[in-house]
């Protein structure tokens, strides 16, 4: 690589012509930023790591989208970066309890009619996964169960991560639907 380092225009244009030495140098200019960026909303060095290397993953699957005489790519990287953390929150804000942990019964129960009603909640949770459509209850199943990414669902069932994000979205509106019963 015969591009000067503080070059980024030449490195980004190197970088898309194959050069992987390229997009190290790339690598090693962003993503401090990035996991710096990250750390200051996600309080887990580790996982705000992990989302800068998915950041550069991202922005290396996506380097036939990116002009060649692109100046930098710090607002890619950051536009990337800051849908990442959205979604990092949106996961903790839609906690939904596996199934496996839906079935099994309390370790006490205090009242009688606690037993009850904590059956009738189980049956109507399991009425409204089985009211899902087969796809829909496979992706919600691969969220909730598995916890697996929206983007690892998409990859793993090859559909886009729109498709993943408007099956859940319409999962949970049922599970909540069927739920509302019980109240």
């Amino acid at each position: 690589m015969s591009a000067n380092p503080n070059d980024e225009r030449e490195l980004i244009s190197l970088w898309k012509s194959g050069d992987e030495r390229a997009f190290n140098q790339l690598f090693k200019l962003h993503f401090y930023k990035l996991f710096k960026f990250a750390s200051r909303y996600i309080h887990d060095a580790e996982l705000a790591k992990e989302i800068a290397m998915d950041v550069m993953f991202k922005a290396w699957q996506k380097k036939d989208e990116l002009a060649n005489d692109r100046p930098s790519l710090q607002p890619f990287l950051f536009h990337l970066l800051k849908a990442v953390i959205i979604d990092q929150f949106r996961k903790k804000s839609l906690h939904i309890l596996p199934i496996g942990d839906m079935l099994t019964e309390p370790a006490s129960i205090e009242r009688a009619d606690d037993l009850i009603n904590y059956r009738e909640l189980t049956q109507l949770y399991q009425e409204s996964l089985n009211s899902l459509s087969p796809q829909r209850r496979l992706v919600f199943e691969m969220r909730q169960q598995q916890g697996m990414s929206y983007q690892e669902i998409a990859d793993e069932l090859n559909i886009s991560s729109k498709t993943v994000n408007r099956h859940l979205t319409d999962s949970f509106h049922t599970v909540r639907k069927f739920m509302r019963k019980f109240r």
